[in-house]
């Protein structure tokens, strides 16, 4: 199953509704890439507060997005 990346103005909008695979996090991170390369936006909002746990791999996955994204990124996780 594909996380859909939605389009808002200049930015990237994507939600994570519940905990993923690896590969899914993988998949996630190729499709945010590309749809940024595609689509000339300027940043990225990534809610990921329908994670129960974000272990040191999604972590990982989540910073080498931003940084091989090289634009804006912002991560939105609820507080407990």
């Amino acid at each position: 199953m594909r996380i859909p990346i939605l389009r808002l103005g200049d930015i990237l909008l994507t939600s994570i509704q519940s905990d993923i695979t690896d590969d899914q996090a993988m998949t996630l991170q190729y499709d945010i890439l590309r749809q940024l390369e595609q689509s000339r936006a300027t940043g990225v909002l990534l809610d990921i507060s329908g994670l129960d746990v974000v272990d040191s791999y999604m972590t990982r996955i989540l910073s080498e997005t931003a940084r091989m994204a090289r634009r804006q990124a912002y991560l939105g996780q609820a507080a407990e």
